[in-house]
């Protein structure tokens, strides 16, 4: 038979889980009242809530009561590590120094809190001062990566920036290389903090190519802002490097040119230009064909659209190439069709161009454009879908284009013919 619950009682609620509960909510209590207790200790003794009158309970009325009722814990208790902390923290204030041996009292805040943020940057500082670089940093990166601490992340900063310039201390990025090589994560929050601090991140590339050669690298999303704020500073060629590191993986000249892969923005991959949804008068994207796998597929509205309508920067040494792909368009509706356009980055300078690529048909049909870069063009070019017509960007294209398996080869050098006269 089933037992009842008596009238008046919460089923299970006996006297004696009644009076443990109680015992628990009590022990409750005094853990928190202690946290509460520590937390307003540690903030009078950090000067956060100056004119809270229990602080002045705490610290004494004046700095010297300050050290004086410090000095006495300490007399009574030698491991009291928070009164020897906040002692050595002001040692190193002018206003309660006198008196006070600061290294001997930092040495020894070392020694009982080596992870306290106070000491850390007190450390962090002598060692500064002194151009001890390895301590410096040692402290530095604790304090940047456990403690969040925004100065410190500024100050490493400052000299990653300083150690690739022209007025580089002694000793500073051999110091930065060796802290890398034991744990590159503290570049993390020092690289993305950079740009802020109006720094160049290019001055930083001997740590990035370092990180980057280690296993297991940098994270993807990192390397993805090293390689956006290199491309926004100019240094295209690096940031193509860093592009390369991040695959690990050989590539080819021109990247995703199958269209396997979801482009990856912001890097050497496809882009597009303006809005790509139902406003833009030409949507791009990625779509199954049979037999091709995914293809690049442009959709026309008949609204005008930016121009080019995808395009990928390419680092080409001086050559001759050869770009080959296939394209289909059953409805494409255009005076003139489009093309594939290659451009030197540098002064903007057309090089080549694939003939007009009006509709096809249901069949897809081959394209292929040889082209030399020259030793003038620099390292960068752009390979670009456009227009063949500027007007028909404005004007607006009806009807669909889809591509597929472009293709960058470097073809052979031409042989060089003898000058010299025959014997």
């Amino acid at each position: 038979m089933t037992a009842l619950a008596t009238p008046g009682r919460a089923p299970g609620w006996t006297p004696a889980r009644l009076g443990l509960a109680a015992l628990m909510l009590l022990a409750a209590l005094g853990l928190g009242w202690k946290a509460w207790d520590v937390n307003i200790t540690m903030s009078c003794w950090k000067d956060e809530w100056p004119h809270l009158p229990v602080c002045e309970e705490i610290n004494g009325r004046t700095p010297q009561e300050r050290v004086a009722r410090l000095q006495e814990r300490l007399a009574a208790n030698p491991g009291d590590a928070l009164a020897l902390v906040e002692l050595t923290w002001l040692a190193h204030r002018p206003e309660t120094a006198a008196g006070l041996d600061a290294p001997a009292l930092l040495a020894a805040a070392g020694r009982a809190a080596p992870q306290d943020g106070s000491v850390l940057q007190l450390q962090a500082n002598d060692a500064l001062r002194a151009m001890r670089w390895p301590d410096a940093l040692d402290k530095l990166t604790r304090l940047s990566r456990h403690h969040h601490d925004a100065e410190a992340t500024r100050v490493l900063a400052g000299l990653v920036a300083q150690a690739g310039g022209p007025n580089a201390q002694p000793g500073l990025q051999q110091a930065l290389e060796d802290e890398v090589n034991a744990d590159a994560t503290w570049l993390d929050r020092v690289l993305r903090a950079m740009p802020g601090a109006k720094l160049p991140l290019a001055s930083a590339m001997p740590l990035v190519s370092l990180a980057t050669a280690k296993e297991p690298g940098l994270p993807a999303p990192l390397g993805m802002f090293v390689i956006r704020q290199l491309k926004a500073e100019g240094r295209w060629l690096e940031a193509h490097a860093v592009w390369l590191r991040l695959w690990k993986r050989p590539l080819g000249w021109l990247f995703n040119g199958d269209f396997e892969q979801a482009f990856v923005a912001g890097g050497f991959d496809w882009e597009t230009q303006g809005p790509n949804d139902h406003r833009a008068g030409a949507q791009v994207s990625r779509v199954g064909r049979k037999g091709h796998g995914q293809v690049l597929r442009v959709d026309f509205g008949g609204k005008a659209f930016n121009t080019p309508i995808v395009r990928q920067h390419l680092m080409l040494l001086p050559g001759n190439y050869r770009l080959t792909g296939a394209w289909q368009s059953s409805d494409l509706r255009s005076e003139q069709g489009l093309a594939w356009v290659l451009r030197c980055e540098q002064g903007q300078r057309e090089i080549a161009r694939v003939p007009a690529l009006k509709a096809t048909g249901r069949d897809w049909q081959p394209m292929a454009l040889d082209f030399e870069v020259a030793a003038d063009c620099g390292l960068g070019l752009a390979l670009m879908l456009q227009t063949q017509a500027p007007f028909e960007a404005r004007t607006g294209l009806r009807g669909e284009a889809v591509f597929d398996d472009l293709r960058l080869e470097r073809l052979p050098d031409a042989p060089v013919l003898s000058t010299k006269a025959p014997t």
